[in-house]
């Protein structure tokens, strides 16, 4: 079967946390199918994460969600997203996505079999599968792996695949950040959910105490235009005596990832900047609470998650009727002293 394969189509187009997840089981498809070609479905804002993939991507098809949304550029956009599915006839179609959606594409593309989960997000999406595997539950990670393995008859651990640094990206940031500090931490504080988005203040504080121990770190605020006002927030509690850059909305995402490769550790709501800095084997010191760290947390084991004790954890609510939520209270000084470990033993991946 591996010998006939020459292109193949992997389909999970967002979020970035889920693109990232699904790097290790594309190294482990790469192994397998060494001569093969990958074509990968993307959500256009995620496309240059695909600059990162441990198995070269020949041609990104675009899914614009928005104008798949709209009545007026639903019909004409999906007719174009078809015929781009259609324009290269693939020999294997796995789709890691597991919505019904995800499987409409899947199986509008041209060649086959397609390939998924025997228990997808949505269970009508298997109706689209020619192969489905029933793989155990456990971190999307190995969700991934194990389906690739499952497909080829193997029991493959993970693989830790080696994202390279792209220099283009590197000058960049380097332009960006003048000097570039020796001993850089980098804060995520932005997530899409309001419970996952860990309150300013509790940033501030950890960075406050490095910096008292470890004064010659710089910090560094990363992520998208709509985070500057948690930027200014954790700004104006650390004081002015703490080096920080606000670089949020100023990198793409190429760029972030150099960043997050320069950086000693990564402060970080779960969020997918963080699975990026875990990706690139970066510490990570992650906050949760409505979300589960061992199905969605930093793949790896050179991370620290920090959860309090109360009982709603992993709620997976979006909003929480106590203001502010009880799974933020965290203990800075914790934190803090965890980093400062980190940092005096040289550890970074």
């Amino acid at each position: 079967m591996k010998s006939e394969i020459k292109r193949i189509l992997a389909i999970k187009p967002s979020s970035l946390g889920d693109i990232l997840h699904v790097f290790p089981a594309l190294e482990l498809l790469r192994r397998e199918c060494p001569e093969a070609e990958l074509d990968y479905l993307v959500h256009p804002a995620f496309a240059e994460i695909l600059d990162y993939s441990p198995f070269p991507v020949t041609h990104r098809i675009l899914f614009n969600r928005k104008r798949l949304g709209r009545p007026l550029t639903l019909i004409p956009e999906f007719a174009h997203l078809v015929k781009e599915l259609r324009r290269r006839r693939y020999d294997l179609i796995i789709d890691f996505q597991g919505l019904v959606r995800s499987a409409i594409f899947a199986t509008a593309a041209s060649g086959g079999p397609v390939a998924g989960f025997a228990h997808p997000r949505e269970p009508a999406a298997k109706l689209g599968y020619r192969l489905a595997f029933d793989v155990p539950a456990g971190h999307a990670v190995e969700r991934n792996v194990n389906l690739v393995n499952a497909l080829f008859g193997r029991s493959d651990p993970v693989p830790e695949p080696f994202l390279p640094e792209n220099p283009q990206n590197a000058a960049k940031l380097r332009e960006l950040v003048v000097p570039f500090p020796k001993q850089l931490v980098a804060l995520l504080p932005g997530s899409r959910w309001k419970t996952k988005t860990f309150p300013p203040a509790l940033f501030a504080e950890v960075i406050r105490r490095i910096h008292a121990e470890v004064p010659e770190c710089v910090f560094a605020v990363v992520g998208a235009a709509g985070d500057a006002p948690a930027a200014a927030e954790i700004r104006q509690a650390a004081g002015s005596e703490v080096p920080l850059l606000d670089l949020t909305g100023k990198t793409s995402l190429g760029v972030m990832m150099e960043l997050l490769r320069s950086s000693r550790l990564v402060l970080s709501n779960d969020s997918g900047p963080m699975h990026a800095a875990a990706a690139l084997r970066k510490p990570v010191f992650g906050f949760f609470g409505p979300t589960d760290p061992a199905r969605t947390g930093p793949y790896g084991g050179n991370h620290r998650i920090y959860r309090a004790d109360v009982a709603c954890l992993g709620c997976l609510k979006r909003n929480c009727p106590e203001a502010p939520p009880a799974c933020h209270r965290l203990d800075a000084a914790r934190i803090a002293n965890d980093c400062i470990q980190t940092l005096a033993t040289g550890e970074t991946t």
